[in-house]
């Protein structure tokens, strides 16, 4: 399995800069390790899989290049003369990230976890990547209708859910989840923070700007291979720009990279 070397020194740094998941027992239960592991990737650059690379970095809301130092090059990399990773991550140059980029979302069959990020999310988007007749398209049709109305663009965020609708709503999801994948079709979910007011420039820096989470629901054929992932298509609202990997090396950021 391919393997991803993390800078540890600013994954803690952008951590703890964070109003959710601020600690590590949070971050360790969001992204799937142990709290251990997650203190060997701060402190100690411990390699991690491609896998929990992307979910730490969509957890930090940052891109995966960011957090990352080397990924061990391929034997098949190596003879095309390719370059690694980390050689096309040293570039000095800042990124144009686009306004219609994509991102990996992760299969799952866990209905708490599509209940909680529709209802802490703005809003949520669908996408569908594979072929649904019409008994398929009614439950898909459903699950999204589900989801969306827990999202805060349909409901009064001040108000709480009652448990009983809780309860009924996670136990109708759980009976899609099964319709669904008892068809070959398995559910995809990601989330994006994206920039406001929508545009498809990059803004100045002193324009006024606001977030809003969405989450991204996908439905799709079972990986092929024993995948888990899929890419999907999001939108960042507005493109802006990566900062150069410079800017995050010690000698350019000494208060990012300084151990605490």
């Amino acid at each position: 399995m391919k393997k991803i070397v993390p800078n540890g020194k600013v994954i803690k740094a952008v951590r703890e800069q964070l109003e959710r998941l601020s600690t590590q027992k949070e971050m360790a239960n969001e992204i799937g390790v142990s709290i251990r592991m997650l203190r060997m990737i701060e402190n100690e650059n411990a390699p991690i899989a491609v896998s929990t690379a992307d979910r730490l970095a969509k957890a930090l809301q940052v891109h995966r290049e960011r957090i990352i130092l080397v990924s061990e090059p391929s034997e098949t990399a190596a003879a095309k003369g390719e370059p690694d990773v980390f050689s096309a991550l040293m570039q000095d140059e800042d990124r144009l990230i686009p306004r219609h980029d994509y991102d990996i979302a992760s299969a799952t069959t866990d209905e708490g976890a599509l209940y909680k990020e529709a209802a802490r999310s703005h809003d949520v988007a669908c996408i569908i990547e594979t072929t649904l007749d019409e008994e398929t398209g009614a439950y898909a049709q459903e699950l999204f209708d589900v989801l969306a109305g827990l999202s805060w663009s349909q409901r009064n965020i001040l108000v709480d859910i009652p448990p009983a609708t809780e309860i009924a709503v996670r136990r109708r999801i759980r009976q899609l989840i099964v319709l669904l994948r008892g068809n070959d079709i398995w559910i995809y979910q990601t989330s994006v923070l994206r920039r406001l007011p929508e545009r498809y420039t990059v803004a100045p820096e002193d324009e006024p700007c606001s977030y809003q989470s969405r989450q991204v629901v996908a439905l799709g054929p079972p990986g092929e291979y024993g995948e888990t992932t899929m890419r999907v298509s999001i939108d960042h609202g507005q493109p802006f720009i990566l900062p150069a990997w410079r800017k995050f090396r010690k000698s350019d950021n000494p208060e990012v990279a300084a151990p605490s």
